[in-house]
């Protein structure tokens, strides 16, 4: 969001950046009710795909608002357009790079959870499964960790499944809290030889990876999600029948972006 923010500035946005980053359910569920009051102004929104919010955002589009999701998808009720990566294919990239790097031999590994009412994170779960179970069988999703995109939370998750299962030989974090999973490794002395994947690249990646805590980093590119969502939004492109799906790539210590 921080990264988001800083291409909504710098590009002369009109309009109100709201972010809601944590923030409890009602709180952005009363947000939205709000910014959908005027429905002439469309609305970029990254969100959890609650039932309620899903019926708020179907009645504003309703009414001729323009809703456009960004990041993570929502039910099709809710928006008109929705841009991001394809997360789906990005759990399988993680998968393919789990896999290659462990190598043919039987593994267990471990995945920290957001969301799963993030669309991102659900789509991602279900990528990286799919890709293990097709591509490399021996190796085995022993433990999940629910991390809620808390450090706080992710610290103590990751803690108990490390404690429960010490055998993991990698972590694929769908969601954030990369600096409490870290945390988590280095207490328990194993961040210099458990294999991390995870996603986006910024303030608290970008140190984690240079230093070796996290080996890659799934990630596409902030600010031209955003611009494009702001095309869809204002009309300057066609809304197109299918989700928008942006480049990822993959990042280490050697190859950083400068998101």
């Amino acid at each position: 969001m921080a990264q988001m923010q800083a291409a909504w500035t710098a590009g002369g946005v009109k309009g109100a950046f709201h972010d809601l980053h944590l923030a409890e359910e009602g709180t952005v569920l009363r947000c939205v009710e709000a910014l959908c009051r005027d429905a002439s102004r469309p609305l970029i929104i990254t969100a959890k795909n609650s039932d309620r919010l899903v019926t708020v955002l179907a009645n504003a589009r309703a009414k001729g608002k323009r809703v456009i999701a960004l990041v993570s998808d929502l039910n099709p009720m809710a928006r008109d357009g929705f841009v991001g990566v394809d997360d789906r294919s990005a759990g399988q990239t993680a998968a393919f790079l789990i896999g290659r790097m462990l190598g043919d031999r039987p593994t267990t590994v471990g995945v920290v959870l957001g969301s799963n009412a993030f669309r991102c994170h659900e789509d991602r779960e279900i990528g990286f499964r799919t890709g293990l179970r097709a591509h490399f069988p021996k190796i085995v999703i022993a433990a999940e960790a629910q991390g809620e995109d808390s450090a706080d939370l992710t610290r103590k998750a990751v803690a108990r499944m490390i404690q429960d299962h010490p055998a993991l030989g990698a972590i694929y974090n769908v969601g954030g809290g990369n600096g409490g999973m870290t945390d988590a490794l280095r207490a328990a002395d194993r961040a210099a030889d458990m294999l991390v994947v995870g996603h986006e690249v910024n303030s608290v990646t970008t140190p984690l990876l240079r230093g070796g805590a996290m080996d890659f980093a799934i990630a596409g590119h902030p600010g031209e999600m955003l611009s494009k969502a702001l095309a869809l939004a204002t009309g300057a492109e066609t809304l197109p029948n299918a989700p928008v799906h942006r480049p990822f790539g993959v990042y280490t210590r050697f190859n950083l972006p400068d998101f």
